[in-house]
């Protein structure tokens, strides 16, 4: 695909430009990287694992949201100009307004042939003239000289060898100089040494395999020695201490047991790097604990620039027993004096959440395991501290943004809103993957959206605030909620599927060994999501229910209901989901049932997704049923695919019907993927979108048939109007992985666009 569009423009919640709004939670999700203004601390950035990063100008209390097609790794202020940031992905991305819009300056635009999106969750690259650059691991701009910018990648030339690269441009971004080359796999640190000149200026890199100093222009690179760690460094840290005029050199590797002495992992350098001290007191007395192969892993580090003295650092570690108690602290410590010794600052355990702490729903509500993500507070994944106010530091995890503005005193959420009556709303920061929006046939404003990792939330106005409901869900099963179904004439009754495996059908989830662990059941609710209760008597447990759905002609208080699980096939039951009985006659091998899409005659279609077997890939496949799922028939699939994920008629001719599917990768392009239109029920097909593109998801408008809505990987949602004949973007959504359209029923100008990462987009249905 060529390059089109250079700028990326940020997501204001309900601005009229866009008209987008993002509803949900929030939170919910892994959050990386905060960067804090040099000019005004209110003004953070954070990116998630799933392609969305975040930007607030209100200290945190609202977020927009900007997508650079693949996480972001770095940002850095303008160290002049407020309304200056960049932010590095697959390319350099630089904001002169302060984060309303965003422009690649590296590589530049004329230097791109390509723009890719490969491979199961199409990750992007750009193919440009001097090779393949895959990702930015870090941008710093010179503190006397804005015009002069230093970034570092991670890239692939034009005979396949990949290497990490520094660059430089001394005119803010218009021409680029490969300066040096580095060891490793990333960059952790570029620092340039407070006393060097403009032109001629001493750079310190901390790559995960060496330590370099860098100057003359880049005429010069020499290692610097390194503690005999005996490990990868898995974070680094540098500045100055201004009491001593010595420049700080942090680094963390991994901690260890030698004998009956206890290495930290946590080491620091005053002389660029001629000698190493370990820091450890606080470290290692308060925290090692026995040698049990669950010690403590200090890991980010975050100093301020401007004073070196003072250190955070976070704490992770395993549980282990000491008497009849628990021991797992985790969280963070502080020091502010060069390491010497150490406090806590945020310090959680296995039962508890830390004092000091505002917490948000996803502390409250799990208040013990996280449903296999791990104990309550989740660990810390990252950090961010202020370079001009050490008081400022910001710490992330597997669900939360958290801030403290007084050292470590008090901390505060900043992911999600707190209502009085006990819901919540998002504030913009959303990293969360959902499946579907689901509509109560008697009362239009209540909805609820299934998600990974956080289960089920309901709304009761409309979606304007959320109740999570998981009342009678149990850890086992509880991560993930693939669908639910009402009960069109029996008020508060729903049905819905459950599973510990979450993403799928995504193949990281066939890794060897994974699919052991399946987990699943159904539910059903009396009382309208306020409660649940299994109801999955005669479904094998070894399974991951992905989809269920009702016979709508079946009778009220008896009905007829469908269940694909992953790993076991096709369940049915009669009697209101009481009990199930295995329907598989005519399924062949693959069991991987994701998808049932029923007719209004009452034929059904079975979507098998691609999967895994012992390493080895796996067709999906059709199948079709006209006798109530007791006999299947193998239906054709389109010529070269193999990956179904979606289905949806045509109401006025049912025959008619649209096949979403994933592509293969063969060759490192993309083929076989797109949309498909059968006119006979299925026995063939012909595609009418484009098939190197992921299309996850497809929905007719049952008041207008010719008009049809897909939903892509491929930071896109397209509308047709003639049948799937030609189609246009859904203007201004940008989402990287896009998963179902859902039609608003109570709203026909408006949309649901579900996505893997970041919650629901609401929007109008307009096209460019």
């Amino acid at each position: 695909m060529k390059v089109s569009d250079f700028t990326i423009k940020t997501l204001k919640q309900g601005d009229s430009a866009t008209g987008w709004k993002v509803i949900g939670p929030g939170g919910g999700g892994g959050q990386f990287y905060p960067a804090i203004s040099p000019h005004n601390p209110d003004i953070m950035l954070v990116r998630c694992d799933m392609t969305g990063s975040y930007i607030t100008h209100n200290g945190g209390r609202s977020w927009e949201q900007f997508n650079l097609r693949t996480v972001s790794e770095a940002f850095c202020f303008d160290p002049v100009n407020p309304d200056v940031i960049y932010a590095g992905a697959c390319g350099l991305y630089r904001t002169e307004d302060s984060g309303e819009t965003w422009v690649q300056i590296f590589p530049k635009p004329e230097d791109v042939l390509e723009e890719a999106m490969v491979g199961d969750h199409a990750d992007y690259h750009l193919v440009a003239k001097d090779g393949i650059h895959l990702r930015i691991c870090t941008v710093t701009v010179h503190p006397y000289d804005a015009d002069s910018i230093y970034t570092s990648a991670v890239m692939i030339d034009r005979e396949g060898t990949r290497r990490i690269c520094l660059f430089h441009s001394g005119d803010k971004g218009l021409t680029w100089n490969r300066i040096a080359h580095l060891e490793g796999r990333t960059v952790h640190k570029v620092f340039i040494l407070p006393d060097s000149s403009v032109q001629n200026p001493s750079l310190l890199i901390a790559t995960n395999k060496k330590v370099y100093m860098l100057s003359e222009g880049g005429a010069s690179l020499k290692e610097i020695g390194l503690p005999d760690a005996g490990e990868d460094i898995l974070h680094a840290a540098c500045g100055l201490n201004p009491a001593t005029g010595r420049v700080v050199i942090y680094l963390t590797t991994k901690a260890r047991w030698e004998g009956e002495r206890y290495i930290t992992g946590v080491w620091k350098s005053v002389d660029e790097g001629q000698t190493w001290q370990m820091l450890k007191d606080g470290l290692d007395t308060n925290l090692a604990g026995p040698q049990s192969g669950k010690e403590p892993f200090f890991n980010q580090l975050a100093v301020p620039e401007s004073d070196a003295r003072v250190v955070y650092l976070t704490v992770e570690r395993y549980p282990w027993v000491q008497g009849s108690h628990i021991i797992n602290y985790f969280g963070v410590v502080k020091s502010v004096d060069e390491g010497q010794t150490w406090r806590w600052v945020f310090k959680s355990d296995y039962e508890h959440n830390p004092e000091n702490v505002l917490v948000g729903w996803a502390e409250r509500d799990y208040d013990m395991p996280w449903f296999g993500k791990g104990p309550k507070g989740f660990w810390p994944l990252t950090l961010g501290v202020s370079n001009v106010n050490p008081q400022i530091c910001v710490y992330t995890d597997f669900s939360s943004t958290i801030r403290t503005d007084d050292g470590g005193k008090t901390w505060r959420q900043l992911y999600s809103i707190d209502h009085p009556d006990g819901s919540v709303s998002t504030n913009g920061m959303d990293v969360t993957t959902s499946y579907g929006v689901h509509f109560d046939p008697f009362d239009k404003k209540h909805i609820a959206i299934s998600y990974t990792d956080i289960g089920l939330f309901h709304s009761k106005d409309g979606g304007s605030t959320w109740f999570h409901s998981m009342n009678g869900i149990t850890a086992e099963f509880g991560n993930t909620c693939y669908w639910l179904v009402f009960d069109p004439e029996i008020k508060g009754r729903a049905w819905s599927v459950w599973s510990n495996a979450h993403d799928l059908p995504r193949p990281k989830m066939f890794r060897t060994g994974r699919t052991g662990w399946y987990r699943g059941v159904v539910c059903r609710t009396d009382d309208g999501m306020n409660s649940w209760k299994v109801t999955s008597d005669g479904i094998d447990r070894n399974c991951s229910p992905t989809c269920i759905i009702l016979d709508p002609k079946s009778p009220a208080g008896n009905r007829t209901l469908y269940v694909a699980a992953f790993l076991k096939g096709v369940y049915k039951s009669v009697d209101d989901g009481k009990t199930w009985t295995l329907k598989n006659n005519g399924i062949e091998g693959n069991l991987f049932a994701w998808h049932i899409t029923m007719l209004p005659d009452g034929t059904l279609y079975l979507l098998v997704a691609r999967g895994a077997e012992n390493g080895q890939e796996v067709d999906g496949a059709i199948y079709r049923s006209t006798d109530g799922a007791e006999h299947w028939e193998k239906m054709p699939m389109p010529e070269g695919a193999n990956a179904p994920n979606d289905l949806a008629f045509d109401p006025s001719d049912p025959k008619r019907m649209y096949l979403a599917c994933w592509p293969r990768t063969l060759g490192g392009k993309e083929h076989f993927g797109g949309l498909y239109v059968t006119e006979d029920g299925g026995y063939s097909w012909k595609n009418t979108f484009d098939q190197t593109k992921h299309v996850y998801g497809v929905t007719v408008d049952p008041d207008n048939p010719s008009t049809i809505y897909i939903n892509t990987f491929n930071s896109a949602a397209y509308r047709s109007d003639d049948r799937g004949s030609s189609w246009k973007k859904l203007k201004t959504y940008d989402f990287k992985w896009g998963h179902r359209p859902i039609l608003d029923p109570h709203n026909k100008e408006m949309i649901y666009l579900t996505t893997f990462g970041g919650s629901v987009w609401y929007g109008p249905r307009d096209a460019e």
